[in-house]
């Protein structure tokens, strides 16, 4: 992974924390920016594009939640939250806003730094280098295809739907494997990069994340539950 072309930004009030780990993630090859507020986050996606962005969920001006609103209505970047508080309705709410991942605080640098690289390599099997044909499709739902160039579902009129990169690893480990059940352990591990807890409804958030994307299209049936197991991406809607 080239990560000396991968920007960073970290959104975080703390000095001294937002410093170490950005010195941290420097150290490790990537471009670090630094951001105190959400204003001093805005400065910096307007000045360039963010490959990126690691976010407190409690700032000084706004909470990460406005943060991560407006992340995913001005870049196409991944984003990994960031808080104090071990609380599952925060990394539900979190993750139903399009966050990637959810990190609680305070974690070993090690492991943030494998959740960087976890998302940033889903961003880039997201965008393959060149646009897949109709011989080699990266998969399906339905009369809806994956483009991986602009990471979205394109349908047979052209319209699209724009995905995250963890929607996106989602559709294309179910699409890649029709009407086989995957449990949710084998998912969590393709798309967060870890193995699935009892407590942990991440997967289960971007399931009904997805499917309420792809409600209009008509396939958001398509990828049905499997009480105690996982999901499966099935060739017939549910009714």
């Amino acid at each position: 992974m080239d990560n000396a072309r991968k920007h960073i930004v970290i959104v975080e009030d703390a000095d001294l924390q937002r410093e170490a780990v950005a010195e941290y993630l420097t150290r490790a090859g990537f471009e670090v920016s630094q951001a105190a507020s959400g204003a001093e986050l805005r400065a910096v996606t307007r000045a360039r594009s963010v490959d990126l962005a690691i976010v407190d969920l409690q700032l000084p001006d706004e909470d990460g939640f406005s943060i991560v609103r407006h992340l995913r209505e001005a870049q196409r970047c991944g984003i990994i939250m960031l808080t104090a508080n071990d609380d599952p309705t925060d990394r539900v709410v979190g993750l139903e806003l399009g966050a990637d991942d959810f990190l609680v605080k305070p974690h070993p640098p090690r492991e943030l730094l494998a959740r960087v690289r976890s998302v940033i390599r889903r961003l880039a099997e997201a965008a393959p280098a060149t646009t897949p044909t109709a011989q080699s499709p990266l998969g399906a739902v339905g009369d809806w295809h994956l483009d991986g160039t602009r990471r979205c579902l394109v349908g047979p009129d052209g319209g699209s739907v724009d995905l995250t990169a963890a929607e996106y690893a989602l559709v294309r480990e179910l699409a890649g494997r029709p009407g086989e059940v995957l449990d949710r352990d084998h998912l969590m591990r393709v798309v967060f990069n870890r193995a699935w807890q009892y407590e942990d409804r991440s997967m289960d958030v971007l399931v009904t994340r997805l499917r309420r994307k792809l409600e209009p299209t008509g396939q958001a049936g398509r990828i049905k539950s499997v009480r105690g197991t996982g999901y499966v991406l099935s060739g017939q809607d549910l009714h």
